[in-house]
């Protein structure tokens, strides 16, 4: 009796969460802890960032997409950076095309995604959201054939909306924590504890400790003397 022969690894195997590009630039141990580790705890931001996360995800089907102008919850895959992920909301802005002299009928409007990402506070000191809203204009590029110049992120507790343009720096820093991103989880280690601003409101603090093996060598030493006369 033939064996069947094994089954090949699916290509989704390969593909990370867009989301996992905010959690990298925010703190690599972070995202470590989440992504290799399945560390995760919720603390009140998260809390209430989930829930407006899901006040804006209305599912949609494939049509709807396209011929809406705003779509919730829209799946966004990038097989060039090997991403996969859920904006928050795309609006299509109507754009018109111009008259040509060998076509006098008006040429029907184009529709030009423009991604809306949700986040609960301010504005940070670091473009860690830039960069995850960035992977999503250049995902919506990758699947749909045209150029997305800008997208927004809507703070809630502001209730402001701000918008960001996707240029060539921020194109380029978005595909260099791509690749960061999956050499980290390749490697499938977890990078040590470094103790910086972001941790005093990061929901892993008390589980990473970076306050205190962040000073494994003064410990050290203090283990060495402790007992000596």
């Amino acid at each position: 009796m033939m064996s069947s022969p094994p089954q090949p690894l699916r290509e989704e195997d390969d593909y990370l969460t867009i989301h996992s590009l905010n959690d990298l630039l925010y703190c690599e141990r972070r995202c470590a802890l989440h992504r290799i580790e399945n560390v995760w705890k919720d603390n009140a931001a998260t809390l209430e960032g989930t829930f407006a996360h899901k006040r804006a995800d209305k599912p949609v089907t494939w049509e709807n997409a396209i011929a809406g102008r705003e779509v919730h919850g829209m799946w966004l895959r990038s097989d060039r950076l090997r991403l996969v992920g859920k904006a928050d909301v795309v609006e299509f802005h109507e754009v018109g095309q111009p008259f040509q002299a060998d076509s006098p009928a008006r040429k029907p409007d184009l529709q030009i995604p423009f991604p809306v990402e949700y986040k609960r506070g301010k504005r940070k000191k670091w473009d860690n959201d830039d960069v995850q809203l960035c992977a999503q204009a250049l995902c919506l590029e990758e699947m749909l054939g045209v150029e997305v110049p800008r997208g927004a992120i809507f703070h809630i507790k502001s209730k402001r909306r701000r918008e960001v343009e996707f240029t060539d720096a921020l194109r380029k820093k978005t595909e260099a924590a791509a690749t960061r991103l999956h050499a980290l989880i390749a490697r499938g280690e977890t990078p040590p504890p470094v103790l910086k601003p972001q941790c005093e409101g990061c929901s892993l603090k008390h589980l990473c400790l970076p306050d205190v093996l962040s000073r494994r060598s003064e410990l050290a030493h203090y283990q060495r003397t402790m007992f000596q006369p």
